[in-house]
């Protein structure tokens, strides 16, 4: 299995890190990624691209812990305004996206997405809700906001690697039933 690739996108940390490389590009750099000619951060080839959008750090490392699991990386967008900024920086494959966060929330986030990418003809990435919000209104709310899928905290880990094989294809998840659940 690869070792975990994970970036953390902070407006400091990103601001400096592209002063130091000389780097006008407007986006968060992600790591072992190229730019396309397009201008647009993308990862090693046949390499999912994952951004979680999450601001409890419990919460970011269990998500990368649990991709890491089946050999996927993430990209860490700490608050909404981080998100949407990773999100117009690179394609992704799919967003886990937390529903309450700060700056901007998840489903004006994805509303955000959505109108976007039918403004300019990109296509649809997949957003799945990672919310604490069990109530149905919660998940209908998710769902007319544009979201894909709903899970809810707490959930197993094969809840999550199930709606992930959906949108993304089969993942190679070692012992799926000794997987317990997540809090």
């Amino acid at each position: 299995m690869q070792p975990l690739q994970l970036t953390l996108l902070g407006v400091n940390e990103v601001r400096s890190e592209r002063v130091e490389a000389g780097l006008n590009l407007g986006a968060p750099r992600v790591m072992s990624s190229e730019l396309t000619r397009e201008g647009r951060l993308q990862g090693p080839p046949g390499q999912l691209q994952i951004l979680v959008a999450e601001d409890d750090p419990r919460t970011q490392r269990l998500l990368v812990a649990l991709l890491d699991f089946v050999g996927l990386t993430a990209v860490i967008a700490r608050d909404g305004s981080e998100a949407l900024e990773a999100w117009r920086s690179a394609r992704w494959d799919l967003i886990l996206m937390d529903v309450r966060m700060p700056l901007i929330d998840g489903c004006a986030l994805t509303g955000i997405i959505r109108r976007t990418e039918v403004s300019e003809g990109l296509d649809r990435v997949p957003i799945v809700a990672i919310t604490a919000g069990a109530a149905k209104a919660d998940q209908e709310a998710c769902l007319a906001a544009g979201m894909d899928a709903v899970v809810s905290k707490p959930f197993a880990a094969k809840t999550l690697f199930e709606v992930i094989e959906r949108y993304c294809g089969a993942l190679a998840v070692p012992s799926r039933q000794s997987l317990g659940v997540i809090h």
